[in-house]
C-alpha cells in the first residue's frame, strides 16, 4: 500500500503540535512506537472487511485448501502493521505538519489537522 502525504501549516509551536498528536491518535487506537521532539510515529492495523472474513469461512467450509489460501491472500495480508507518521518543523509564525499515513487512515487525519488552529 502506498503512503499519503497531507500537509498544514500552524500557529502552534512544534512541542505542541508533537504532543497533541500523541494524545489524539492514541485515543483512535494507534500505538505510539518512538516519539521525538519534532516526529512521533505510530503503529495501527487495517480494519479487515468483512466480506474478507466470510470468503475465508466459506471456504474453510467447502474445503480446507481454499480456506487456507484466501486466509493467507485476504486476512493475514491486510492484518499486518501500517505505520502513521507526524512530523513538525518550525517555520516563522507557526510550525510546518507533516503527516505520513496509509490510505484507511485519511478521515482520521483530516480530523486532526482540522482541530489544529490555522496561523
Amino acid at each position: 500500500m502506498a503512503d499519503t502525504i497531507l500537509n498544514q501549516t500552524t500557529s502552534l509551536p512544534f512541542e505542541e503540535v508533537i504532543v497533541r498528536s500523541v494524545q489524539f491518535f492514541s485515543t483512535e487506537k494507534w500505538r505510539v512506537t518512538s516519539q521525538t521532539g519534532r516526529a512521533a510515529t505510530f503503529e495501527g492495523r487495517l480494519p479487515i472487511p468483512w466480506i474478507h472474513v466470510l470468503f475465508t469461512i466459506v471456504g474453510f467450509i467447502f474445503c480446507v485448501i481454499p480456506g487456507i489460501i484466501l486466509y493467507i491472500m485476504l486476512i493475514r495480508k491486510a492484518y499486518r502493521f501500517q505505520n502513521l507518521v507526524v512530523t513538525a518543523n518550525p517555520v516563522p509564525g507557526g510550525t510546518d505538519v507533516s503527516i505520513t499515513h496509509p490510505a484507511h487512515a485519511g478521515k482520521l487525519v483530516a480530523k486532526f489537522l482540522g482541530a489544529l488552529p490555522k496561523p
